[in-house]
């Protein structure tokens, strides 16, 4: 596999864990993934993270990766690493338009609370 010349990382840092993806923005291709508790070290497990990723990356441009941030500890993080902050129902909202777009209803259980969303046409 190449290395895409552009990349987008999503990171959601709950109230339990922190989940990363890395997606090529061409083909949509899951490139890489994680999925971790933070004992409550939430900065601490974004920033080994975004280390690992930059290591499985090395001939991206920092300038060509595009990084977005969702849950209750990312708004602190955000402005440190160069991110954008996207609100949680939003993120899952536009991700299940776009890749699943026949989808009626979407129930999202989170470490410390729960989400419903009704699609309507």
């Amino acid at each position: 596999m190449t290395t895409p010349q552009k990349l987008m990382i999503g990171v959601d840092v709950g109230s339990t864990t922190v989940k990363a993806v890395v997606v090529d923005p061409i083909t949509k291709q899951i490139l890489w993934s994680d999925y971790l508790r933070h004992q409550t070290k939430q900065a601490e497990f974004v920033l080994d993270f975004l280390k690992r990723i930059d290591a499985a990356f090395p001939g991206v441009p920092h300038e060509n990766i595009r990084l977005f941030m969702t849950g209750s500890g990312a708004s602190p993080i955000v402005p440190h690493v160069g991110a954008k902050f996207v609100q949680e129902v939003n993120a899952v909202t536009l991700a299940v338009e776009s890749l699943h777009p026949d989808v009626g209803s979407v129930c999202e259980l989170g470490g410390q609370d729960a989400k419903i969303i009704i699609f309507k046409t």
